[in-house]
C-alpha cells in the first residue's frame, strides 16, 4: 500500500487518457464501454469535476462527476470512482471522495449521488459507513447487461446513495464516528442465509419485517465476487431476490442507514425514513 499520495484536478488529454487506461484495468471494459478522454475533457469545461490520485508520477485512481438537477435542487452526480487493484484498500478511494466533496461544496452545491452494486459489501461499507450516505433508491439495470467480466453479465441493478454534504451525519462520517464495530447486530432480519456444502451463501426469500417500525437487517454475501466467479446462477438468484427485498423495503418507507459485516455475513441496516 502506498504511504504517500497526492490528489490534484485533472485537465487535458494526457490526464484523461490515463483515466481511460484505468477504466479498462479496473473494470475490464472493452473500448466501446470506456468513457472517452475527449468527452471527459469537454465535461470539465462545463462544471464536471475530475480529480486523480498519484503515487509518484503514476495515477493510482481517479474520480469523475458532473452537475445534475432534480427534486427542485442542484446536485453533483459522481459517475466514476476507480482505483487500480494494487492500490485498493489503501485509503485512496476514500480520499478521492472527500476531495470531490470539497470541490462540489466550492461550487455551491450541497448534495451528491452516484450508484453502486447493492451486493458489493466493500462498496456498501465505504458509502454508508465511511462517507455517511443513506439510500432509499433502487435503480433497475442502470447500464444494461454489462460486457465487463466484473459484472458477470448480470443486470446492473444499483443503489443510489444520497450524500448530503452539509449534514451533521456526513460531518460525523468525516470524523470516522459512523464506522460500526465488527459483527451483525441482534436485529430482525427480513431474509435468512444458509451456506451450501461448497461454502457459498444462499438467500431465502425476503419477508415482511416482523411487526412494528423498528430497524431491520437485509443480509447479503460478504464476498459477492466469490459467488459471481463460482456460480453465475446463484449470483443471478441473489440479484433477483435482493431486488425484490430492497425495493419492497424502500416502498414501505425504509432507508439504509448502516452496513455491518462479520467476515462471513454482511447486512444492510434499515429504518423508517420518518423515524
Amino acid at each position: 500500500m502506498p504511504q504517500d499520495f497526492s490528489i490534484r484536478d485533472l485537465a487535458g488529454m494526457d490526464d484523461m487518457k490515463m483515466c481511460e487506461a484505468i477504466q479498462q484495468e479496473v473494470w475490464g471494459f472493452i473500448e466501446l464501454d470506456v468513457v472517452p478522454a475527449g468527452l471527459m475533457a469537454v465535461m470539465g469545461h462545463y462544471g464536471a469535476i475530475t480529480a486523480g490520485a498519484f503515487v509518484g508520477g503514476r495515477m493510482a485512481g481517479f474520480v469523475c462527476g458532473f452537475p445534475g438537477q432534480g427534486e427542485g435542487e442542484p446536485f453533483h452526480h459522481s459517475h466514476m470512482l476507480a482505483v487500480r487493484p494494487e492500490f485498493q484498500g489503501s485509503g485512496i478511494g476514500l480520499a478521492l471522495k472527500w476531495a470531490q466533496a470539497d470541490r462540489v461544496l466550492a461550487q455551491g452545491v450541497r448534495r451528491m449521488n452516484w450508484t453502486f452494486d447493492p451486493l458489493q459489501a466493500r462498496n456498501a461499507n465505504l458509502n454508508i459507513n465511511h462517507l455517511g450516505c443513506v439510500s432509499a433508491v433502487y435503480r433497475l439495470n442502470v447500464y444494461g447487461n454489462s460486457n465487463s467480466p466484473l459484472h458477470g453479465g448480470l443486470p446492473t441493478d444499483r443503489l443510489e446513495p444520497d450524500w448530503q454534504l452539509d449534514s451533521e451525519r456526513v460531518a460525523r462520517a468525516r470524523r470516522r464516528e459512523l464506522i460500526p464495530p465488527p459483527g451483525i447486530p441482534d436485529l430482525p432480519a427480513v431474509n435468512a442465509v444458509a451456506f451450501r456444502g461448497d461454502g457459498l451463501p444462499v438467500s431465502g426469500e425476503g419477508a415482511e419485517p416482523a411487526g412494528g417500525d423498528g430497524e431491520v437487517l437485509y443480509l447479503i454475501p460478504d464476498d459477492f465476487n466469490n459467488v459471481l466467479n463460482r456460480d453465475i446462477g446463484l449470483a443471478m438468484d441473489w440479484r433477483v431476490k435482493s431486488r425484490a427485498a430492497l425495493t419492497g423495503l424502500f416502498d414501505r418507507g425504509y432507508e439504509v442507514v448502516r452496513f455491518h459485516r462479520d467476515g462471513r455475513h454482511a447486512a444492510y441496516r434499515l429504518r423508517r425514513r420518518d423515524g
